[in-house]
């Protein structure tokens, strides 16, 4: 570069920075300091990042710097951005950060500004999201629960506001309270969700309600179900204890309880209950029952395995069973229970009954024994017609299985097979996640449940699923449709880089470029 025809060596600002630095640390004195501090100002490098590395090197004597006025501890105060609120002081960068991951050095800090929850409600938790993903955090099962109750009803609009009782998008009209250690007994509940409950899951302990909940109870203030005597709670299992009827009088929530002394007398009891609110008629849950819905009366029921650790197989059936008013019911491997023939028996021979699993969680045996009480299907991976050998049966196949499936004689699950649809990811052990998550199938993009095994991966089928259904563009991306993924728990359950991939192979993208082998169009899933 010439300058008035003198010929000048560009030098790089970083490369000047550092022999700032380094003379200052060399003659460790004020002096020095204060000459280093000329020399950038004179290169026009003296901004604050120069001055801060500088002013705050060794100072005379070779003592700490003194403290800035105001600040306790050894060093200076640093204000806070201008904008934002809280965060703490800056967090140095991890040593050793991928410079692939950060080609221009990693960020310190603990974010440089902070979103607050909207003043008109207080309580709610800003959460992470992505073009194409949306996390719902939470570190324990009433935080989870919250987050998703928090994301689906904002209870905006007063309470008193002309039409708010059938208002669905803003305030629910019940809630449905369980305990988060007891996974057969929450599944059993979930029911109790769909309409005209609309209630959806929080989390309560054995003792009383914890703040998180109560807080979220007060922030809803759900219109109570007006088919059910204005009812707010259903308080099933071990969550129907004093304390937490307490809490909830102090309030003025009026409740239900709906308990038994088994699981199978559970499920019966959480039958009848919803049955007798949506089907008054007969007692027994079905679909259309109405001259503005569909299914000509099919009375649904699925069935899950409930020794050992099967019910992990009925998972999938409970976004389902908050999407539609579908019973939930559980056998034995081997034996049915008196209640669940019970259950089937007000069916008069019209259910239509789908086993949440193989034959290695429910036998063939009791399948056939099932037929006495209607027509029987199972929900697994398998395929006659595709496998020679039947494939080995997980929970997270399964789960895949249940979102392609589509059966017109009962309804039955969610035929997305191609994009325009939204799913809420769950790791497999998090079952309380999987429950408290079912309402995202109730309202808005009524999102299946699709499990991984890993906090850090997707299963290979999983992955191929979730390209297979991505959008693809034939003119421009404004086409749409697009996809969206719940992600639910905290950065243990499933990390953020997972969740940024699963982002990634979501995206739209041009089906006409040569090596693109993934994505669908919305007719993929039978949508016009």
């Amino acid at each position: 570069m010439r300058t008035n025809g003198v010929r000048s060596r560009q030098i790089r600002p970083e490369r000047i920075r550092m022999r700032i630095r380094k003379r200052a640390a060399l003659a460790g004195g004020a002096i020095a300091v204060a000459t280093a501090l000329v020399s950038a100002a004179a290169l026009g490098l003296a901004d604050s990042d120069t001055a801060r590395s500088v002013g705050h090197g060794t100072a005379v004597g070779g003592g700490p710097p003194p403290a800035s006025p105001g600040a306790t501890g050894g060093g200076p105060a640093t204000p806070a951005a201008p904008g934002a609120t809280g965060g703490g002081p800056a967090t140095p960068a991890a040593p050793g950060a991928d410079k692939n991951l950060f080609p221009f050095g990693p960020p310190t800090g603990n974010g440089d500004f902070q979103v607050p929850a909207p003043p008109e409600a207080p309580t709610l938790v800003p959460t992470i999201g992505t073009k194409t993903t949306q996390r719902l955090y939470g570190t324990d099962a009433f935080q989870k629960a919250v987050s998703v109750t928090q994301h689906v009803w904002p209870a905006a609009i007063p309470a008193n506001a002309p039409g708010e009782t059938d208002n669905v998008p803003d305030r629910p009209w019940g809630v449905t309270l369980v305990t988060p250690d007891d996974p057969l007994t929450a599944i059993t509940a979930i029911p109790l969700i769909h309409f005209p409950d609309d209630a959806p899951i929080l989390y309560v302990t054995k003792t009383g309600i914890p703040q998180v909940t109560l807080n979220e109870l007060k922030r809803l203030g759900d219109t109570g179900i007006v088919r059910n005597r204005n009812i707010d709670a259903f308080l099933v299992g071990a969550a129907a204890n004093r304390g937490v009827r307490a809490q909830l009088k102090a309030i003025g929530m009026t409740f239900q309880s709906v308990t038994a002394p088994s699981i199978p007398g559970l499920a019966n009891a959480v039958d009848k209950v919803y049955g007798g609110i949506q089907n008054p008629d007969t007692g027994v849950p079905q679909m259309g029952t109405s001259a503005s819905s569909t299914g000509g009366g099919m009375m649904d029921v699925m069935i899950g395995p409930m020794d050992g650790e099967d019910w992990q197989y009925a998972l999938p059936a409970t976004h389902f069973s908050s999407h539609m008013p579908v019973a939930l019911q559980w056998v034995h491997k081997d034996s049915i229970p008196d209640e669940t023939v019970a259950a089937l028996q007000r069916r008069q021979g019209h259910a239509q009954i789908y086993l949440m699993g193989g034959p290695e969680q429910i036998s063939p045996k009791v399948a056939k024994k099932l037929t006495a009480y209607g027509s029987v299907s199972r929900i697994d991976n398998d395929d006659a017609v595709a496998f020679n050998t039947p494939p080995k049966n997980t929970v997270t196949s399964s789960a895949l299985a249940f979102a392609k499936m589509w059966d017109p004689a009962g309804e039955m699950g969610w035929g997305i097979r191609g994009p325009g649809h939204g799913f809420t990811l769950v790791r497999r052990d998090d079952w309380q996640g999987a429950v408290a998550s079912a309402p995202l199938s109730h309202l808005g993009f009524h999102s299946p449940l699709i499990l991984t095994d890993r906090a850090d991966k997707l299963p290979p089928a999983v992955d191929a699923y979730l390209k297979q259904v991505a959008p693809s563009y034939l003119q421009t991306p404004a086409e749409g449709p697009y996809n969206m993924t719940y992600v639910i728990g905290d950065w243990k359950n499933i990390t953020w880089p997972l969740q940024a991939h699963v982002d990634y192979i979501s995206e739209m993208s041009n089906r006409q470029i040569w090596n693109n082998a993934n994505g669908s169009r919305y007719s993929d899933s039978g949508q016009p």
